[in-house]
């Protein structure tokens, strides 16, 4: 599991009081789009900023392997599940060089998704 790269309190924070400075890489864009109804990258800040990601957990921390520049930096990724109404998700971000947050993943969590958990009712698997 490692140590937390980032305090999540503040990336939480900067979403909600300077999204100018919270970026979303293009598949997290999408994901949320497809999977949660965000349609935009504004959309997916603000519900991070107004308390959408609830039942925080804690996943790792790892070394971003797509960083463009690990001659120069390297980057770390925090990663958590999350709740949000009946869904489970995943998130991971990091801070970019100039000190903003980037999103670099945002999508259903698909390990949680399992016939046990699920129970008899479809709907459970559904959302």
């Amino acid at each position: 599991m490692g140590e937390k790269a980032y305090c999540l309190a503040h990336f939480i924070l900067c979403c909600m009081i300077s999204p100018q400075n919270v970026h979303v890489l293009y598949d997290a864009e999408l994901n949320a789009r497809l999977q949660f109804g965000l349609n935009t990258k504004a959309d997916l800040i603000a519900f991070i900023g107004n308390g959408g990601l609830q039942v925080m957990t804690y996943v790792n921390t790892e070394p971003w392997k797509n960083n463009p520049k690990k001659d120069i930096k390297e980057i770390f990724i925090d990663s958590y599940k999350f709740h949000s109404n009946r869904k489970v998700g995943y998130i991971a971000f990091f801070k970019g060089i100039p000190g903003n947050y980037v999103i670099k993943s945002f999508h259903l969590d698909y390990d949680k998704i399992t016939l046990g958990k699920a129970g008899n009712n479809s709907i459970n698997i559904l959302g």
